[in-house]
């Protein structure tokens, strides 16, 4: 089950939109003009500026920028944005800063929960600046901070499918994370690296003399220009300190060595000329990845924080001002690293209380993310805790799980131990990722807390939580396969919790599940209905999401795939209406119409919807992905994409699910054994077996109805028939009692098959004439298809004899077998297979009339033989005019 314990909030929080993020680099006063830089304005798609620290790549950017005539989109990027929807939700902003409306909806889908995959929204996302009004230029500075292969792979997806109104440049320390082959032999990007970044002679010479003002000679200027190798920071740092110095040539003879080696010895000369307090603030504010003043004078004490800034700003030590208004300010990366490691050696105890007085300034003003990170700095985890705590709802939403539950694991058990609210949500996070070893201590952590207070009266906060408690239990039951103890525990939530409230309908979801696994259609269709509409969701789409899929395979189950489509539709619709239709929960209704497309034989929408369903559930859905990723093995397997659906590290996923009964919507781990014995690898549905330990004594496992049903099919390939024959007896009460009737005539073909091998030819064949009696009206094709020549034999032995059926010339239709070459009587039964009106229109067919030829022979109205013609394919088992005119003179009935 997927995580059910959030509100989500459709409105983004103030601390996760930093404007500062969007401001273009101001230009100081010190920037040097460097003609040969030039912006590629209007040739290449992709622009990347990729050098070490300090060679002049975001102000080189921000340069262009300035100077762009196509409007520019700046993002600066950082260590949050490893959270893939965050990256999103800040590329969406930094646009709207050139286009107000754009991205909205999107950007209002990152907030719910469960969100969506970065990857369901990338290809809208691109459809979406495809339809911008003007070019536009994207800057993304400081890439290499970003880590995440999600994002990696949403931005490869961006380069690869750019609009060609769209630019991209990239500002990174080191190499991009998408192949730069393609581009290059497309003549389609620039590269500036540190070699083209680096100043030349004549640049030294300018920025010293001209910007700096330092009137060097030209061997001075040669010699730094040759120690720092052109290293652009390292000049800066050079200039600053020789502003302060008096023997100029001197200073410049004493420094040599890499770039570390000229920082530290130039950073030593550069705090060497500063008065003490501004060298402390230096020092104390350098752990702060922003500030402004009155943050400074919270960290520091004082409060003359303005006051200095701006000293600082006027001497140049590499501060950079983020915003217009001078409110926001930091330090150049390499500065504040290097300031922050010499805080660290002279005076390591004050390290602690920096970042908690951070801590306590970031929460008092809403960020309380950056309020988070500096606790744990501390440590304080205590404070980072409580936070953590009071804040769930935030910081385990927008696509914030994966650093909220990294925050956890940073905590020491016995933090989280008295805090069972805290415990809870990372249990919930964990459960969401398939996590049972973190679960089940987060579980024992709440158990403990919360062990006093199993009387407390009902409607109140410890009731309540007891409730979700519960309700969490039930939910890992149903990755343990535990039905049984999993409905009990739904039974003590649902005591706990308030009717109508989002957990309750969870609990009420959850329990549907449990009885339509087990068997227990009716029940578990009266609580799925009464939890399935969308417009009831007003803080979870996850429960009506899983309630439709689970109602929709109940009527799959039961032999009505159209009532089962026609769920997954208006569900989607609905979605659609509301504008969530990129959450990855409803890529599982995608998954659904995919297996209903695929059992109606209808491949290659089949494949379109999983296609789309693995896509979308890719991130965080691991069990439902699971589940589509083998649909869309087996449908392209059927396609003729055998070598496509193979993938070794699909095989080690399926081992996970493989024998282990999860009580979920899908039973995926009897789809993975079918799938296997339809590719012959017994060996592995032989260990698939003895990993299920399905009793077959004294009674049959409830839920397993499915993997019984492979493993039957598994006893007739071994030649074990009789077992096969007995275990699908006893399927066969359940099934009925059950209303299940694809059930039922699955186990009636594999029955007749096992009979046929046997020996039993008319038993077998009185068997499957009840078969094709049971899916006659059932639109259920691959039941049949897939057992292929073991079965088309009988079928065709049944269209010759006297109880023929139209459904069985449709089944050999799909089949690819001819029924007409084994009868002699084709003719005969032609008013059998058709209306007399349809044998008026398959005649006209047969001669090669238009559909306008045959409505005015006819005098029917082209809507009318629309409908002939649909019903006259079917029976047929043919898609379209062409085939339906080969079928026909294979028959015989074509002129």
């Amino acid at each position: 089950m997927s995580d059910l314990s959030h509100h989500p909030c459709l409105a983004l929080l103030a601390d996760q939109i930093l404007a500062t993020k969007f401001v273009i680099p101001a230009a100081t006063a010190q920037l040097l003009a460097r003609p040969r830089l030039q912006h590629p304005e209007l040739a290449p798609r992709v622009v990347l500026l990729c050098a070490p620290a300090g060679y002049g790549k975001t102000t080189l950017a921000a340069s262009w920028a300035a100077a762009s005539s196509t409007p520019v989109a700046w993002l600066s990027l950082d260590a949050g944005d490893n959270d893939p929807l965050r990256f999103l939700v800040h590329f969406i902003h930094a646009i709207q800063g050139q286009c107000a409306e754009f991205g909205k909806v999107m950007a209002d889908m990152c907030a719910l929960i469960p969100p969506p995959p970065i990857s369901a929204l990338m290809r809208p996302l691109v459809n979406l600046l495809c339809a911008l009004p003007e070019r536009l230029c994207i800057i993304l500075d400081d890439l290499q901070l970003v880590t995440e292969p999600a994002v990696h792979e949403a931005i490869a997806f961006l380069v690869d499918h750019q609009p060609a109104r769209l630019q991209l440049i990239f500002a990174s320390r080191s190499e991009p994370p998408f192949s730069l082959a393609r581009l290059r032999g497309q003549g389609q990007i620039v590269e500036y690296r540190g070699e083209d970044l680096r100043f030349s002679l004549p640049e030294v010479e300018a920025f010293c003399n001209e910007v700096m003002q330092l009137s060097l000679p030209p061997e001075q200027v040669s010699t730094l220009a040759e120690r720092t190798e052109g290293w652009i920071v390292g000049l800066h740092l050079a200039a600053v300190a020789l502003s302060h110095h008096h023997d100029k040539a001197a200073f410049v003879r004493t420094f040599t060595g890499d770039n570390r080696h000229v920082s530290d010895f130039l950073l030593d000369e550069v705090l060497h000329g500063l008065a003490d307090e501004t060298l402390n603030f230096l020092l104390q504010t350098s752990m702060l990845e922003r500030f402004n003043a009155a943050l400074c004078d919270a960290v520091t004490g004082r409060d003359d924080s303005h006051a200095v800034i701006s000293e600082i700003e006027r001497a140049n030590l590499f501060i950079f001002r983020l915003d217009e208004q001078r409110l926001w300010y930091r330090y150049h990366h390499l500065f504040g690293a290097l300031l922050e490691s010499r805080l660290r050696a002279a005076a390591p105890s004050s390290v602690g209380l920096l970042h908690r007085r951070a801590s306590k300034w970031f929460s008092e003003n809403g960020f309380i993310t950056e309020a988070v990170v500096h606790a744990l700095a501390a440590p304080d985890h205590e404070s980072a805790a409580d936070l953590m705590e009071t804040h769930h709802s935030e910081l385990f939403s927008h696509g914030r799980m994966g650093s909220a539950l990294a925050w956890s694991r940073q905590l020491p058990e016995s933090v989280l131990a008295e805090r069972p609210l805290l415990s809870m949500v990372c249990a919930w996070g964990y459960l969401y990722l398939d996590e049972m070893a973190e679960l089940e201590r987060h579980l024992c952590l709440v158990d403990k807390c919360l062990a006093g207070f199993h009387d407390a009266p009902f409607g109140g906060k410890e009731r309540a939580m007891l409730g979700q408690l519960a309700l969490l239990r039930g939910c890992q039951s149903a990755y343990q396969g535990h039905i049984d103890k999993g409905i009990a525990h739904f039974d003590e939530a649902q005591a706990s919790l308030a009717p109508g409230r989002t957990l309750f309908r969870a609990a009420a979801v959850a329990r549907g599940v449990f009885y339509f696994v087990s068997g227990r259609m009716e029940e578990s269709q009266r609580l799925l209905e009464d939890n399935v509409l969308i417009r009831d969701a007003t803080h979870n789409v996850q429960v009506p999401i899983t309630a439709a899929c689970a109602l929709a395979r109940s009527h799959l189950l039961r032999g009505r795939p159209l009532a089962a489509k026609q769920i997954y539709d208006k569900t989607i619709q609905a979605l659609l209406v509301c504008g969530w239709q990129y959450l990855p929960a409803c890529g599982m209704l995608h998954i659904g119409l995919g297996e209903v497309a695929y059992e109606m034989n209808e491949l290659a929408l089949a494949e379109q919807h999983l296609v789309r369903g693995v896509e979308m559930t890719a991130a965080g859905l691991q069990y439902v992905n699971a589940w589509g990723r083998v649909l869309l093995a087996k449908t392209r397997k059927e396609l003729g994409k055998a070598a496509e659906a193979w993938d070794p590290q699909f095989e080690v996923l399926l081992l996970r699910y493989a024998g282990r009964l999860v009580v979920e919507i899908a039973p995926l781990s009897a789809v993975i054994a079918g799938y296997w014995l339809s590719l012959g690898k017994m060996d592995a549905v032989q260990l698939w077996s003895e990993a299920a330990r399905l009793p077959l004594e004294p009674a049959l496992a409830p839920g397993r109805e499915a993997e019984y049903l492979v493993q039957a099919r598994f006893f007739i390939l071994a030649g074990r028939r009789s077992q096969a024959l007995d275990l699908l007896e006893r399927l066969w009460y359940p099934a009925v009692q059950g209303k299940r009737l694809a059930v039922m005539t699955e186990i009636q073909v594999l029955k007749a098959i096992c009979l046929q091998k046997d020996g039993r030819s008319d038993e077998a064949m009185m068997v499957l004439q009840q078969g094709v009696s049971l899916a006659e009206n059932t639109h259920l094709l691959r039941v049949f298809i897939n057992e292929g020549e073991a079965l088309s034999g009988m079928l065709k032995k049944l269209a010759r004899g006297a109880d023929y059926k139209s459904y069985v010339h449709t089944l050999l239709g799909h089949m690819g077998a001819d029924a007409a070459q084994e009868s002699a009587q084709t003719f005969e039964r032609l008013p059998q297979l058709f209306s007399k009106k349809e044998k008026l229109v398959v005649s006209h067919i047969a001669r090669g009339a238009t559909n306008h030829e045959i409505a005015e022979s006819l005098f029917i109205s082209l809507n009318t033989l629309n409908s002939h013609v649909k019903k006259i394919y079917v029976k047929l088992g043919v898609n379209s005019r062409l085939q339906a005119a080969e079928r026909l003179r294979q028959l015989g009935l074509a002129e």
